[in-house]
């Protein structure tokens, strides 16, 4: 996964921890990436300190401007350290299924001319099996 693809997910981490419905995973992943960027932080050779100071843990996620900031900084570190790009690549890796998935919207419908013979079943997500018996 290059760098562009880890910063589009960490902007989707932060959309997901943002909504009023954000699941575990998805806060879980938005913490990480703090936790992640704090490391980064304080390991500057040259000092430079993370967005707003170190601030990292007030970063609020709903707040598109403060989010497009976390980013930008994100991506410019990864560029500079490719220790770090590693880490963000691996981190984009580890939770893009749940973040991919907590962002999917299904809309299943029958409808229009449709003939139904037997069961319909429409689902976003099935974990375990389906009896229809």
């Amino acid at each position: 996964m290059d760098i562009d693809a880890a910063l589009t997910l960490a902007t989707t981490a932060a959309s997901v921890a943002a909504g009023s419905a954000a699941g575990a995973a998805g806060q879980s992943a938005w913490e990480s990436l703090l936790a992640l960027a704090r490391r980064v932080g304080g390991r500057r050779p040259d000092g430079a300190p993370a967005p707003d100071e170190g601030g990292l843990a007030a970063v609020d996620p709903s707040d598109e401007a403060q989010v497009r900031v976390l980013t930008g900084w994100l991506g410019e570190q990864a560029r500079a350290d490719e220790e770090f790009a590693a880490l963000l690549r691996g981190w984009a890796e580890q939770h893009a299924p749940v973040l991919r998935a907590e962002r999917s919207e299904v809309h299943n419908t029958v409808s229009g001319s449709a003939h139904v013979s037997g069961p319909v079943i429409q689902a976003r997500d099935i974990h375990g099996g389906v009896n229809l018996g």
